[in-house]
């Protein structure tokens, strides 16, 4: 696979898609790295690598969970990357790390249950590169970085800002304005049925610091 990216280069016709061979090549790299890992570190399966987060106090609330899990979690991003999961069995690699801090880091939910969820509807489903993708997005795993926090709203903004991709998946939501629909301040009456947001992301963000403080 790597030989045939490399071969593909001189045929790029512009910066743009010889750009797309690197990042393509770079998500290779990553699915060999997760490969290694788990290979050497066999108890990443069922754990973290970092010994402290075996204390962390999840608060796992299934009804969040669920909400989560079916893409009703009130935040549109996070809701049309799971319905395109559910629907498709596919998300693209952006939306997984976007969902997946969102469910640690705003939701306080075990990674292990969101990997276990991805595992189950996932049509290109990998025990090594998903749990290493849960543990990245956790913080839990070998990664020089010890928290990383996504901001699903601003990832919205960077990634979606005419919101396309949002209103491909939350169909109810397509008459709503854009800037609304990215930073998920919708109207009572435009809702037409779509949940409130189920946390206050800044609220969970702080939250979420403290307990993180915490650990040694």
């Amino acid at each position: 696979a790597w030989a045939a990216a490399q071969a593909m280069r001189p045929a790029t016709g512009s910066h743009e898609q010889e750009q797309a061979i690197t990042v393509w090549e770079q998500e290779l790299a990553w699915r060999e790295f997760y490969q290694q890992a788990l290979f050497h570190f066999p108890a990443l399966a069922s754990g973290p690598y970092r010994p402290q987060w075996q204390h962390f106090p999840w608060e796992n609330d299934t009804g969040r969970f669920d909400a989560w899990r079916e893409g009703l979690s009130g935040v549109p991003i996070v809701d049309a990357a799971m319905r395109q999961l559910n629907q498709s069995g596919w998300m693209h690699n952006r939306c997984r790390m976007i969902v997946a801090s969102f469910l640690v880091k705003d939701l306080i939910c075990d990674w292990r249950w969101g990997e276990r969820a991805f595992m189950r509807r996932l049509v290109d489903g990998d025990l090594a590169a998903n749990n290493g993708g849960w543990q990245w997005s956790a913080s839990s795993g070998m990664d020089p970085k010890p928290l990383r926090i996504f901001n699903p709203f601003t990832q919205a903004a960077r990634f979606d800002p005419e919101a396309v991709y949002i209103r491909r998946w939350l169909p109810e939501l397509a008459h709503v304005a854009t800037a609304d629909l990215i930073l998920g301040e919708i109207a009572p009456l435009e809702r037409r049925g779509y949940p409130e947001p189920i946390v206050d992301h800044r609220q969970q963000q702080a939250h979420f610091k403290a307990l993180h403080a915490r650990l040694r």
